[in-house]
């Protein structure tokens, strides 16, 4: 089987990087001007999965929003995955999971596992309990031709102390984080564990974490809403440019939730995505 890189690879050449987030928060269901309840959350998904096929690589929903719906919520998120493989798309759940032993295994049965209700392409996970417990979450991706992509540098201001904080040697956790999992794909023989980097970050913070993860793929959060553009990640992530995953959300729903609004929003960040994937620019030093 592919590997989720190389699977993403091949769709971001051939349409876009670009990531587009399904967060069916209630903000945006009023936004979108439906319903906050599950018919609501299904017009949502099929609108924007409609929008993104033949455009870009990846969708990405946010687990949270279908779980707050309760069972419903989740057969909605099965429902969304599929809708989703079947345009082309590459499924990348956002639930940042993180737990140890038999936990973890639960996670990785339920996103990878053969009796998957999911069968994701790729989840999000958290590190705190330390990157090796994440293993049977990481392993059953290597066995199934995914991805694991683990928070390592966030553009939340509350995560900037603990990721930024110091140890021996003098490196930042976020860091040594970023060592641990080039490693694991130096031993895995494909970038099976990517990483979480906010967009919004400044280079200064990013360039030496980038370099610690040595090829990994990026997902990089706070396109559009949260402030980043493109412009920016030219600034910061130029000479990684072809590991990088763009994503956003609400910046779709920005001009209505009609089908010719949401396809041209859409087809705008792809177009900005491809543009950034493709552009040769004069490597920066240290990444």
């Amino acid at each position: 089987m592919a590997s989720f890189a190389e699977r993403f690879d091949r769709l971001a050449d051939e349409l876009s990087p670009f990531c587009l987030g399904i967060d069916p928060a209630p903000a945006s269901l009023k936004a979108a001007g439906l319903t906050d309840d599950v018919a609501g959350l299904r017009r949502f998904c099929e609108g924007l999965i409609k929008a993104a096929g033949g455009l870009t690589a990846v969708v990405k929903p946010q687990m949270a929003f279908f779980e707050r719906f309760g069972p419903d919520g989740l057969r909605e998120l099965q429902r969304a995955a599929d809708l989703a493989r079947e345009r082309g798309l590459l499924v990348l759940l956002d639930g940042k999971r993180g737990d140890i032993g038999s936990t973890c295994r639960g996670y990785a049965d339920a996103f990878f596992g053969p009796k998957s209700p999911y069968r994701a392409d790729a989840v999000t996970a958290n590190a705190y309990l330390g990157f090796a417990a994440l293993e049977p979450l990481t392993k059953a991706a290597a066995d199934n031709g995914g991805a694991v992509f683990v928070v390592v540098l966030s553009s939340n201001p509350e995560g900037a102390a603990l990721q930024n904080a110091r140890g021996e040697g003098g490196r930042t956790v976020a860091e040594a984080l970023a060592a641990e999992m080039a490693e694991f794909n130096a031993h895995a023989g494909a970038p099976v564990a990517g990483a979480v980097m906010g967009a919004t970050l400044a280079a200064a913070v990013l360039d030496p974490v980038v370099a610690a993860l040595d090829g990994a793929l990026m997902l990089t959060p706070g396109i559009g809403a949260q402030g980043a553009t493109f412009a920016d990640l030219e600034g910061t992530m130029a000479a990684a440019r072809r590991r990088v995953i763009p994503t956003a959300s609400r910046s779709a729903l920005a001009a209505g939730f009609t089908d010719n609004a949401l396809r041209t929003s859409v087809a705008k960040a792809a177009a900005e995505a491809r543009a950034f994937r493709a552009a040769h620019s004069e490597a920066r030093q240290g990444r």
